[in-house]
């Protein structure tokens, strides 16, 4: 978003108007992101001021020039041209667009659809008790829809998810389906993936979801066309060979070689973000440059001339960008290489910004939006600033006089020094990679890899391995596929390696450290620096010191401002220790968050989020810079209160894990319990259990337990922990689960009830006692963590809550209570209503 703009502008600005004139792709790519870039700063009509800057500063570059006619009007023509496709794309959709059938709660629908994208079944490997059942997900374009009136024509994209498989599912199939529509869920807690935004970037506002696959009529089944044959065909191609006990190292490879996801990569996919070599999965030039070496290179083995070589790799190079799924690095790479496959046939001289520069151009056209896409800026941009800060930052650190320089070249170089120029070479292209794409990490990803650029280097070699592999086990397997199980073995070695290797790398200390997300102005501070660091020509022998030491030193300061606060406006404000209720859906987890220390979690688990710690705790953590868990309480052994704590404890230990004395005995009967117990022991988690009547300090926040007695007979709801928090002279209570039962034993003492916010029991669902408690309770606030649908009792909940300031987590997301020493109490919501 940022980075693209300021280094094509600088290369303007350090070449003057004439380099940019032999350069026509750069001044109009930039131009055109600028364009982009003002419609997203000032949406509506201030964007209009953002033009009329740029279009003066224009005029005064034209001025200087003396070219007061066609090229002034051509230049605000392209920058209005880069406003306008991005307002379109934006905001603008068709009456009958499937999105103004849809609404924030689901409701039904009949539909008429045609597939769009290759169905897929997603299970859920990692989840051993209470694993959810396998779903089919695909996308469809909308063709009709039943209303009142009939069925009239409807336009647009939508996710579309079937919980029950339907077997005869295909693309370019044309169905008719019944189903729930709404839009698609924003992000409910900080830090948490934002996927409807994700979604809107791509112009789909609406998802469906079918309960059974006797609701899906196939309309028609046309046959599938050349470029689903091809697809399937390589895909099968790949896997021929390979059987269950090595389906992890075939997915990491069909991953790395076509970009397919699969659930089995979760782990694997963590640790390659962990060590910050995650591009090493994503489709590079390095891909397009290996297949094309390898073509190249059979072709001449075949005796081929090299133009006829040149053309045969650049049309499996083609084949290769239709056959792997699209995205930003898959695009560019494939064009580049074929833009500079036909400049050498041609024997033109190439100019390789020029080049990504007419690639992004006609990215950008199509699909504008991209822009402000974390993938494209971290491909774009790197790849910009590989061009753009490589050669100087070797050229800093070359000592040779130009006269050595030119007789070393007329001198064949010996083969420990093209090592070493190699080495140089790798060294300097992997530290620029890492100064240039740290910033846009931290922005969109929260998180800095200290080991990224050793880690990248050690897996190069590998990753090449594997590369070669997987397309000769292709080309193999289908010249002589009686052999493919013996191409699978050879192809899964390297494979393996890169496995083992990115898991050794990712258990080194300090490989993942989180960041605040910087805010614009230091990011554009960061980048202004290393445009000037490019441009500086020091003289003194400790100048040059400094200077070949300022791109490490602007990191380290970039990382000391984000470290130090210097950032975007943080979600809470003010208070000492903060109390976050997470929005889990069906489920409980909240986080006690000192001033300074580790944190403290009741209860973890839902029953409606699988994988809690990946999906929403993990990016919570992240974002509020917090490492260490302290305790973990967990009221009672019910699953959608303990789901997430077996890899919270995996991922981050904990020094305790407390308990109610009745936890084990309901364990013994419960195996998602009984297996969270056992990873305590492995990891040798030390377990408490406590009882009314005592004391805990958790956090910098006293803990009083009201519940349960020393003899409850009662079942494991109303057996739960029930837990008074003080801090300042504020108090919460934490209620769990408990029902009738508990509730009118507590009413016996209602003054141990009384606090400032209630967490509401079970949920939010009511009782026959429930006005009672909330009256002995009396609360300024009620928070209630429960999922999207509210049921009757929970509907009967929220009619007694009348009185009260009562927070549902379905609708306002994360709740936060600050608390002040002074004994200020706020409530916030990460959903702003």
């Amino acid at each position: 978003m940022i980075l693209p703009p300021m280094v094509w502008g600088g290369g303007i600005v350090r070449r003057g108007m004439a380099g940019a004139a032999r350069r026509p792709a750069v001044l109009t790519v930039t131009l055109f992101m600028g364009g982009i870039f003002a419609h997203r700063l000032l949406p509506g009509w201030p964007a209009g001021y953002a033009v009329l800057v740029a279009a003066l500063a224009i005029g005064a570059i034209i001025w200087r020039r003396r070219a007061w006619t066609t090229t002034g009007l051509l230049a605000l023509a392209i920058l209005l041209t880069g406003v306008a496709i991005a307002q379109l794309e934006a905001y603008y959709y068709p009456p009958n667009h499937i999105s103004a059938f849809a609404a924030d709660e689901p409701h039904l629908a009949q539909l008429e659809l045609k597939i769009i994208q290759e169905p897929r079944i997603l299970t859920n490997p990692f989840e051993s008790f209470h694993a959810l059942a396998p779903r089919q997900v695909t996308q469809a374009r909308a063709v009709r829809v039943k209303t009142w009136n009939g069925w009239e024509p409807a336009s647009g994209d939508m996710l579309v998810q079937i919980d029950q498989p339907h077997p005869r599912l295909a693309i370019d199939q044309t169905i008719r389906v019944l189903g729930m529509i709404q839009r698609p869920s924003p992000a409910m807690n900080p830090g948490q993936f934002d996927w409807a935004n994700y979604y809107r970037e791509q112009r789909i506002l609406v998802s469906l979801h079918i309960a059974h696959a006797n609701n899906i009529q196939i309309l028609s089944s046309p046959a599938p066309g050349f470029g689903t044959r091809l697809r399937e065909s390589v895909r099968e191609q790949l896997a021929m060979g390979f059987n269950e006990a090595r389906s992890l190292d075939h997915a990491l490879l069909r991953a790395l070689l076509l970009g397919d996801n699969d659930p089995q990569l979760r782990d694997v996919q963590e640790q390659f973000m962990r060590t910050g070599t995650s591009h090493h999965l994503a489709i590079s030039g390095m891909h397009i440059a290996v297949l094309g070496g390898v073509i190249y290179f059979l072709c001449r083995i075949l005796k081929r001339p090299p133009r006829f070589s040149t053309y045969v790799a650049m049309i499996f190079v083609a084949l290769y960008g239709y056959v792997a799924l699209p995205s930003p690095p898959v695009i560019r790479s494939v064009l580049l290489c074929l833009i500079f496959a036909f400049g050498m046939l041609s024997r033109r001289s190439l100019d390789a910004i020029q080049l990504l520069s007419v690639s992004v151009l006609a990215m950008l056209i199509y699909h504008p939006i991209d822009l402000y896409n974390a993938g494209f800026e971290l491909s774009f941009g790197t790849v910009l600033g590989l061009m753009f800060l490589t050669k100087p930052l070797m050229a800093k650190f070359q000592r040779e006089d130009p006269d050595a320089k030119a007789l070393q070249g007329l001198v064949r170089p010996t083969f420990w020094q093209r090592i070493r120029k190699s080495i140089v070479a790798s060294i300097s292209a992997g530290f620029v990679a890492w100064i240039v794409s740290m910033p846009l990490i931290a922005l969109h990803f929260e998180q800095l890899n200290p080991w990224a650029i050793p880690a990248s280097i050690i897996l190069a070699p590998i990753v090449f391995a594997s590369l070669v592999g997987g397309f000769l086990k292709v080309l193999l397997t289908i010249l002589l596929p009686g052999f493919a199980s013996t191409w699978a073995t050879l192809a899964m070695l390297p494979v393996a390696g890169m496995r083992h290797t990115v898991d050794f790398l990712a258990k080194f200390p300090g490989s993942d450290v989180p960041l605040s997300s910087p805010s614009i102005r230091v990011i554009l501070l960061y980048y202004a620096f290393l445009l000037a660091w490019v441009f500086y020509r020091p003289s003194g022998r400790r100048l040059r010191w400094c200077d070949r030491c300022a791109p490490v030193m602007c990191a380290v300061v970039f990382v000391v401002v984000l470290q130090g606060g210097f950032t975007r406006a943080s979600s809470k404000s003010g208070g000492d220790v903060h109390i976050t209720l997470l929005a889990v859906g069906a489920g409980q987890c909240a986080v006690i968050e000192p001033e300074r220390g580790p944190v403290t979690l009741i209860d973890a688990g839902s029953a409606t989020l699988s994988d809690l710690q990946r999906k929403c705790l993990g990016p919570y953590l992240r974002h509020e810079q917090r490492r260490d868990i302290g305790s973990i309480v967990l009221s009672h052994s019910d699953y959608d209160h303990i789901s997430g704590v077996s890899e919270i404890l995996g991922a981050y230990g904990a020094n305790e894990v407390i308990t109610s004395p009745y936890f084990a005995k309901f364990a013994a009967v419960d195996p998602p319990a009984a297996s969270l117990l056992e990873t305590c022991d492995r990891l040798d988690v030390p377990r408490r259990a406590v009882k009314q009547g005592e004391e805990l300090e958790v956090s910098g926040v006293s803990v009083e337990v009201l519940w349960p007695p020393p003899n409850c007979a009662m079942n494991s709801n109303n057996s739960g922990l029930v837990l008074k928090l003080h801090a300042s002279d504020k108090t919460i209570l934490f209620p769990a689960d408990i029902q009738e039962p508990a509730e009118k034993e507590l009413l016996k003492d209602p003054e141990k009830l009384r606090a400032d916010v209630l967490i509401a029991p079970h949920h939010g669902s009511s009782e026959e006692c429930t006005a009672a408690f909330l009256a002995a309770v009396h609360p300024s606030a009620i928070i209630s963590s429960n999922d999207r649908t509210l049921t009757m009792k929970q509907r009967r909940f929220d009619e007694l809550a009348k009185g009260y300031a009562l927070y549902r987590t379905n609708e306002c997301g994360a709740v936060t209570i600050a608390i002040s020493k002074q004994g200020q109490l706020k409530v916030t919501t990460f959903v702003k209503k």
